[in-house]
């Protein structure tokens, strides 16, 4: 029965009875109920499926919409088995998902068995089919590895504009630091000659104040210009060198005006300079320091972000908190949010972990956040959600910018194709979502878009039944 059915279709109808023979031995006969999916797009087409008797239906996102691509119905059309003809490091994906509409009866034939036979049968016909598969896999490969390095590139500006001002910052304060020193050692030599005294009572003073700046004040900034301005005019008034130098030092570390009266008295007139000298460089120095320790933590913060962010030394795929990839995105690129970008974050607490690929996921999140920024010309709010969604989580990316043209919705996600201005994209960031989203991770990618709202949807399934199905 089964011969006759293969003999009957316009696919298999000049194939001799020994090569029918040979085709039925290879392949299994199974039938489905309607609406049962055979394949998944983006999953590896291990087989090639032959339509005997029922309709298949074939579909696929589009502009973050699934899209009917066609309809099987006639016997002898076939969908997938491109494996027969993907080369080593070849994907040989679906391209599309295929589902029954009706109770459906199928030929199913492993991609390896077919690529045999058609390299026994057809030699020619299954070098030139090698090739133009191989062509085309090595064009998506070439595709691929630009978005990655357009990817590295927005990673490698970010991080380079985060480092350069914690680094910068720390470059400054050592520069003041080794002045502070300079001044420091001198007043030392001049304790140690006697010139300056009484010496005790400046290392007192200098100890206490050291202590008493481990409380920081809490002043608000016009508090702290006044206080400022009062306690340089106070050391004016006492003949301290360099007055309005030190004040901030003393406002700094909390020392007002009570202090230095007391610390007058205990000084007297001649030693009162170079004590109070002494001592609020021992502050600027501490607070030098501290702002080094700050600076250097900050660096060491964004190096470990970026690990993070990366997956270094960690298997490709495991399971991963949604919430830790996206929050490592946003440090990555804090650059482009500090202009005027608001988050909002609404996370659900109780969100389950995933088995992914972090480093690839953190790649949606990347571009999905540097396209909300960018829409919003970097002003307005970014609304980032996440819910428990049956088997899958979803992951909400909400920008407030003009939105999506109607004209191009169907087109957001291919590859090359951009809405930014000349220079500025490379059309490439969406198509890297939808690979990674739908054929990386089995999930799904939508958008919705009106003037002033552009909503992301990204579903990822929490498990999968081993074939690429969404449990």
């Amino acid at each position: 029965m089964l011969i006759d059915d293969l003999r009957s279709t316009f696919l298999f109808e000049k194939l001799s009875d020994e090569q029918l023979h040979t085709l039925a031995e290879s392949g299994t006969e199974v039938t489905f109920p309607a609406g049962e999916v055979l394949f998944h797009e983006g999953q590896l087409a291990d087989s090639l499926w032959v339509l005997l008797n029922g309709e298949l239906e074939l579909t696929r996102h589009v502009g973050g919409q699934r899209v009917v691509l066609d309809t099987m119905s006639h016997p002898g059309e076939y969908a997938g088995g491109i494996r027969a003809f993907a080369t080593s490091g070849t994907s040989g994906g679906y391209r599309a998902t295929g589902m029954t509409r009706r109770p459906s009866r199928f030929f199913q034939i492993p991609s390896d068995a077919l690529g045999r036979l058609l390299d026994e049968w057809l030699p020619m016909a299954k070098h030139l089919l090698d090739g133009y598969v191989h062509t085309l896999e090595s064009i998506e490969v070439a595709v691929r590895e630009r978005g990655r390095l357009i990817s590295l590139g927005t990673l490698a500006a970010g991080l380079a504009h985060e480092l350069n001002n914690p680094a910068a910052a720390a470059r400054h304060t050592a520069t003041d630091l080794r002045a502070v020193m300079g001044r420091l050692a001198t007043l030392v030599g001049r304790f140690a000659t006697g010139e300056l005294t009484p010496a005790q009572v400046a290392l007192d003073l200098q100890a206490e104040a050291i202590t008493r700046s481990a409380v920081e004040p809490r002043l608000s900034p016009i508090e702290t210009g006044r206080l400022e301005e009062e306690v340089a005019l106070w050391l004016e008034e006492h003949d301290v060198a360099n007055p309005w130098d030190l004040a901030p030092s003393f406002v700094g570390a909390g020392l007002d005006l009570p202090w230095l009266e007391a610390a007058a008295q205990r000084l007297g007139t001649e030693g009162l300079s170079g004590a109070l000298t002494w001592v609020a460089d021992t502050l600027l120095a501490t607070a030098l320091l501290d702002q080094i320790d700050d600076a250097t933590m900050r660096i060491s913060q964004l190096v470990s972000a970026v690990k993070d962010y990366s997956y270094v030394d960690r298997a490709p795929e495991q399971e991963i908190d949604i919430h830790e990839g996206i929050e490592k995105t946003l440090v990555i690129l804090g650059y482009k949010l500090k202009g005027g970008i608001e988050i909002i974050r609404d996370y659900d607490g109780n969100l389950p972990r995933i088995l992914a690929d972090g480093s690839e996921l953190n790649q949606v999140w990347t571009n999905l956040i540097d396209n909300a920024i960018d829409a919003m010309r970097g002003q307005g709010q970014l609304r980032i959600r996440t819910q428990h969604a049956g088997r899958a989580v979803l992951v909400e990316i909400v920008d407030q910018g003009s939105g999506i043209p109607s004209d191009f919705s169907a087109r957001i996600f291919d590859p090359f194709f951009t809405t930014k201005e000349v220079g500025k994209g490379a059309g490439l960031g969406l198509d890297i979502v939808r690979r990674i989203v739908v054929d990386r991770h089995h999930g799904e990618i939508t958008f919705e878009s009106v003037p002033g709202e552009t909503r992301f949807l990204v579903r990822l399934p929490l498990a999968s039944d081993g074939s690429g199905a969404m449990l």
